[in-house]
This record gives C-alpha cells, sequence and structure tokens, in this order.
C-alpha cells in the first residue's frame, strides 16, 4: 500500500465523505485501485478549524487515462 500511495494522483475533490466513497465505490467495482483521505492540520480536522471539509480520491497513476476514460462514458452527453 505504501508503493501505491506513493504513485498515486489525487483525480477529485469532495465536500462530504458519503460521495467521496460512492466514487471509491464504482471505481472499485470497475477494478480500479483507490482510496479517499480526508483533508486536515496535523491532528486537527479542516471541519474543527472552522473550515469546510474536504475529501480527496486518490487513484493509481498508471489508471489515471482509463479511469478518465471509464468516467467519461458515464457522464450524459452535452445537448447543444
Amino acid at each position: 500500500m505504501n508503493d501505491f500511495i506513493s504513485e498515486s494522483r489525487c483525480i477529485r475533490i469532495f465536500r462530504t465523505r458519503k460521495q467521496a466513497e460512492i466514487a471509491q465505490r464504482l471505481l472499485e467495482a470497475e477494478g480500479f485501485s483507490c482510496y479517499v483521505t480526508e483533508d486536515g492540520f496535523e491532528e486537527l480536522t479542516l471541519e474543527e478549524l472552522n473550515i469546510p471539509p474536504r475529501f480527496r480520491l486518490y487513484v493509481a497513476m498508471q489508471d489515471v487515462k482509463r479511469i478518465a476514460k471509464f468516467l467519461s462514458g458515464k457522464l450524459p452527453k452535452r445537448v447543444r
């Protein structure tokens, strides 16, 4: 896991843990490795500092392009 953490990239920041974990489950169901972190300062969470919380979704660097392609297929086509 430590190598995964050092070779990962944040692809999205969410306002709630629930949203981040839904995205994590979606990607994991497709076979991608990912994890969620909560922004903080030392031992404090942002919420304790009166700053809105942020949750970051990280994926393996080698999966970024495949995930972008996968997610683009999940988004509705833009109507002109």
